[in-house]
This record gives C-alpha cells, structure tokens and sequence, in this order.
C-alpha cells in the first residue's frame, strides 16, 4: 500500500471518495480488538484425474480435431472483426496440434480460448497492457497449470481472449457484447465470454478476482464456473490481486462446465455430469437484502421464478443472514488496490506511468493514497465475512442470488465510472463487485448461469455459490436448473 498513518478511513478527501466510489465505511465493519489470522485454508485437493467422459461416444461419429479447428477459426474470421474477443489467435499451431491430437482425451481435441492473462507456450502473454505487448513483450516458455491440464485433457489451444488491461476493470475495451454490440461484453474476463458467446469457441479460461469470470458471463449469456481454491492450477497466471484470484471456466452451457470440470479433474466424472433427481432434499438459501433496491426490476423477478422453480424441483429455500456481507465490496476494493499497486510499483514513474490505460492509472493513482491500516483492517474484515459466509452454508447447500444487478449497459452509458442500475446510477463497482466479491473473499466455489432475458431480450445471469470443496454440488445444481432457464446461444455444440 501507499504511505500513511494506518488510521481507519475516516476524514478528508480520502473517506469521501472511497465513500463514493465503493458507497460504504469500512470502519464500521471492523471489529474492534479483533487480530487477523488469515483465512482457514480452503480445500485444495483435486479429485483423481478424471476419466474421459466421452468414452461411451459413438465410433462411428468420431470428432475431427483438425474439421472443429477450421470451423472455429471459420467463425473467428467471419466475425471477431466487430466482437474483437481475441488478443492473438493461433492459427498455424492449433492446425499443427489438432493434426497431432487426434481426437484424443476426453475433450477429444475442443477448441478453447485462453485469456491474455495467462500462459501459453510460445504465445505473448501481453495481459491488454502496452508493458507488456511492445518490443520486450513476455514470451513464457511453458504453459501455465491449467493450460497444461488442459492439453492434457485433449483440447486444442485457438488463441488468447482479450482481457481489461492487467485484468483491473470490467469492460474490456476494445471488445463488444455478441448479444448487442453497442454494449459492453464485462470483464476482466470479456474476451472469453465473447468468443464464447459469439460461437468462436465452445469453451474459454478466465480468471476472478471479483467476479470477473461471473461479471462477463452473465452479460454474455454464458455460463461461468471458479472452483474451489486449488481445484484448478493458478501457476503462470498474472496477478490482479494475489490473495484472491482463481481461475475459472467460462462455456456456452451449464451442461458444458460439468463436462468440462469433470475432463479437467476439477471434479469428479459422476459428481460433474450426473444429473440429481431434482433439487430433492437440497437447501437453497437467499442472504437477506438480495434483492433489495437498486436492481433491475426484470433480474428482480427473475430470480423470483428461479426460486420457484428450486421449489418445484423440490428444493427447499430459505432465508440466510451475513450481517456483515454490506461491507464485501469495500474490503474486497481495498485488498484489490493495495495488491495491485505492490505488483505494478515498478511500473510506475516516468518511461512506465504512461504506458497504463487511464483507467488503470487512474486506479493505481487512488490506491497510492489508501493508508497501509486500512489493507490490514479489510483483510479482519474478510477473515469476518468468511465466518459468516460459512455459518450461512453450515446450514444450506447453496446460496443463490442474481449475478449482476443490471443488463450489460451501453458502452457510451459507462460514464465517469458510473454503470445504470434500476432507473439509477451506481459506481461500477458497487455494481459489479455487489453480487461477486464474497465468494472470493470467502474462497468460495460459485457459477453463473442463464436465467433468461429481461424484456429488451439481454442475457440475466443466476449465481450459486457453495462451501468450500462441494463443487460437485454447485455444478449438478447448475445442470439440473439449466433446461428451464439456458439463454439460447449462437454456437453450435462441440462438446459431445
């Protein structure tokens, strides 16, 4: 963090604008006398590698890695020109890896998409940054974790997804939504949910810091998945925020996630991709205030119907309380700024300063000027929401609640950093983060998933969230709620 005294944030210039920019006190959250102690560790087992879940395909339809290659690189051309979801795409070596793969693997040779955030072998990881993608750009020799899990699983690497610069923000210029090109697609994740969504590829990597796999996702019309802490490989990732980054799964249906976590041992082949009877014997739980004012009134009453239907599948919810849960997106900005201002503090100064967007300077800029005490004091208060968190789920199985308060709003109404939400404007944080940010101060797993469209026909995102380790659960949840509520999506299926 920058220099300062370590008192809380309280006074001057520096509490009005973190006031308005993240509309809460951080003091009040803070629990006088308390020690961090960092976070209880979270279950960082993976389950044995998975077996392939195609094995029971039909020989006499086999896939043709190097046909699916040229129909995602056909879609590529004929498209990204408008939708710019693409940093980098590979042609030559993902014609030269699916002649070598053969169909092998459970993901039988699926093209993919890897966000320009992490490492590719031979490919530039710029990150949407001008440090990075100039002359001295960074070419990694080796793959990243989950990029090799990838490969190994049989899928064919097509490119690098576009990200917000350094993956610090959520619109992820210059790409647009698919749904409606005069909007945003989110971020930092934009690039995978558009490639995605546009029908480039079936199945993309993101990262989430704070919900930028989810944020994107349900502005797309996606379905997006972060499993546990560990479950998936975070080595050769750059960093937003150390402490609470993962990477997650961004793909066109529910049903593709579970076939997906399942092929990359994220969870086990049966709990992944079997189906339950319903949500018979399951408690779903709503935190109180969830869809409390301001919200869009469509996504209100969407997630009203989803409710329902639990109820209808035979599941029981019920409401949960996080008392503290008003305080995430103010902890979780603060832990944000002060971990991405260390990470960049050499970047800064002449020859660097110039070379980061203005958004992201401007952000760099405010995070110089937060007090080194109030870092420490947001991670007390994250050691506290994750006790809640937890006592909220000792109790159900998973909580729900609408991704995002709003539809993806136009890029020429994201003014000043300020996003329309139910006939108001609220800081793009308090919109994005509002939903999201808890599962990843609390190191939970969660998913979005469609839930529909609101009456202009622009994609409405579910989430679910669960405790630590029972990925399972969330994604069969995700795949039993999914027939009655998938937004149609303009790709055609590649999973099979």
């Amino acid at each position: 963090m920058g220099a300062g005294t370590g008192a809380p944030l309280s006074g001057g210039p520096l509490h009005a604008d973190l006031e308005r920019l993240y509309g809460i006190a951080l003091a009040e959250a803070s629990l006088p006398g308390a020690l961090y102690q960092g976070d209880p560790p979270g279950d960082t087992s993976s389950p044995a590698p998975a077996a392939p879940v195609r094995q029971d395909s039909d020989p006499a339809d086999p896939v043709d890695p190097v046909k699916e290659v040229e129909r995602a690189l056909e879609r590529i051309a004929a498209t990204d020109g408008e939708i710019r979801a693409w940093a980098l795409v590979d042609a030559d070596g993902a014609r030269a890896e699916a002649e070598r793969n053969g169909g092998r693997g459970p993901l039988r040779g699926l093209p993919v998409g890897v966000k320009d955030l992490i490492d590719v072998a031979g490919l530039p990881t710029a990150a949407g940054s001008r440090h990075l993608g100039g002359p001295g750009r960074r070419v990694p020799a080796a793959d990243a974790g989950c990029v090799a899990r990838l490969r190994a699983a049989g899928a064919v690497i097509v490119g690098k997804t576009a990200t917000h610069e350094y993956a610090f923000g959520g619109t992820t210029p210059p790409t647009r939504n698919p749904r409606d090109t005069a909007r945003i697609p989110g971020g930092s994740s934009g690039g995978s949910a558009a490639a995605v969504a546009a029908g480039h590829v079936r199945l993309a990597l993101g990262s989430d810091t704070a919900g930028s796999v989810r944020i994107p996702s349900a502005y797309c019309g996606t379905a997006g998945f972060v499993p546990s802490p560990g479950r998936l490989p975070g080595d050769g990732v750059l960093p937003l925020a150390w402490s609470l980054d993962r990477v997650g799964l961004i793909a066109a249906t529910a049903g593709d996630i579970a076939l997906a976590a399942a092929a990359l041992g994220i969870t086990s082949p049966a709990g992944g991709a079997a189906r339950p009877a319903g949500f018979r014997g399951l408690r779903v739980g709503v935190p109180a205030g969830t869809l409390d004012e301001p919200i869009d009134p469509d996504i209100g009453a969407a997630v009203e119907r989803a409710l329902a239907t639990v109820r209808d599948l035979g599941g029981e919810v019920v409401d949960v309380e996080i008392p503290h849960g008003w305080a995430a997106v103010t902890a979780g900005m603060t832990i944000i700024l002060g971990e991405c201002l260390d990470h960049h503090r050499e970047r800064r100064g002449p020859g660097g300063d110039e070379l980061f967007g203005a958004d992201v300077r401007a952000m760099l800029d405010l995070a110089a000027e937060v007090p080194a005490g109030a870092y420490v004091r947001a991670q007390r208060v994250r050691h506290l929401l994750r006790g809640e968190a937890l006592a909220a789920l000792s109790g159900v199985d998973l909580l729900a609640m609408p991704t995002m308060p709003c539809v993806a709003p136009p890029a020429d109404a994201v003014t000043d950093g300020m996003v329309p939400v139910g006939g108001t404007e609220v800081t793009m944080a308090a919109a994005h983060l509002r939903y999201n940010v808890l599962a990843n101060l609390a190191a939970l797993p969660c998913g979005t998933q469609p839930l529909g469209t609101d009456r202009n026909g622009l994609p409405i995102g579910l989430q679910w969230v669960a405790a630590p380790g029972r990925d399972e659960t969330l994604v069969s949840a995700m795949t039993t709620f999914a027939p009655s509520t998938s937004a149609p999506t303009t790709s055609q299926a590649h999973v099979r």
